[in-house]
């Protein structure tokens, strides 16, 4: 039976999640559920704002003394970075922050938790140290926070993929700003066979479809391959990955280490 939310009172902690549009946004129903199942008196609600407008509405809300912290969507990372007091390192190298924690003083304390979330995830797994090599492909945004939270987790050797080689040079040098002793490459096409693990971080495999980002193949048979399309939940690419009997992390997985990370960083879990 599903626990019922308590009454919101004055006592409840406010949580928002900055965003436009927010119509599709599946985070404040997760938390919220979250939130009631644990008896928390607590409560996420999306907050529409326009990128004209954010810079305002943020100065207006630093006067709310019941808002504890927000969440943030696109478009606001970036300026919500700009605009916090404090970033943490994985904020502090990407440069967008996608969790906002408000402290007892007042100040804004930003971080960047998709590259967390995955990072988590795949720890459940596998041990992230100075010997994993691990392959990525991809050089968008989550990408970039993927990179750099493998590199300040403390994997050894990171590669990453992109089509377009600048992307990826780019990323890398993203990375070794965050991480000095991380050995990292860029390229456009790399051979996946000499990785621990293989992850996904572009579109492909969204809704079952596209071609598939490696040459599955050709990844080591002891390998675990990781993906970030959430839909479907088995993508062309873990299809692939579980036919050969590797080991497989689901977008699903990373979206749910990702929602605990954002619940411990606002104090969510009392």
């Amino acid at each position: 039976m599903q626990q019922s939310h308590p009454p919101i009172s004055g006592r409840t902690r406010l949580y928002g999640l900055f965003a436009d549009p927010v119509d599709h946004l599946q985070v404040p129903g997760v938390l919220n559920a979250l939130l009631a199942q644990r008896g928390i008196d607590a409560v996420v609600v999306p907050l529409h704002v326009t990128a004209e407008h954010f810079t305002a509405t943020v100065a207006g809300m630093r006067h709310l003394r019941n808002f504890a912290g927000y969440a943030v969507s696109m478009p606001h990372k970036g300026m919500a970075a700009r605009l916090c007091d404090e970033l943490m390192p994985n904020a502090r190298a990407c440069g967008v922050v996608n969790v906002i924690r408000v402290a007892p003083d007042g100040r804004w304390i930003g971080e960047t938790l998709d590259g967390i979330g995955m990072v988590k995830a795949l720890q459940t797994q596998r041990t992230l140290d100075a010997n994993t090599r691990v392959l990525l492909v991809g050089a968008g945004g989550v990408g970039r926070a993927i990179a750099v939270a493998l590199a300040l987790a403390g994997v050894g050797s990171l590669v990453i993929a992109n089509r377009t080689q600048a992307k990826a040079e780019d990323v890398a040098d993203t990375v070794r700003r965050a991480a000095p002793t991380c050995a990292v490459e860029a390229g456009s096409a790399v051979d996946p066979s000499a990785f621990d693990i293989v992850i996904n971080a572009t579109s492909l495999g969204l809704n079952g479809q596209g071609p598939l980002p490696v040459e599955v193949s050709r990844v080591s048979g002891t390998a675990l391959v990781a993906e970030v399309v959430m839909v479907p939940e088995l993508t062309p690419l873990l299809q692939a990955a579980q036919t050969r009997g590797l080991g497989i992390i689901r977008g699903r997985e990373m979206l749910t280490h990702q929602v605990e990370a954002i619940m411990d960083f606002l104090g969510m879990t009392t």
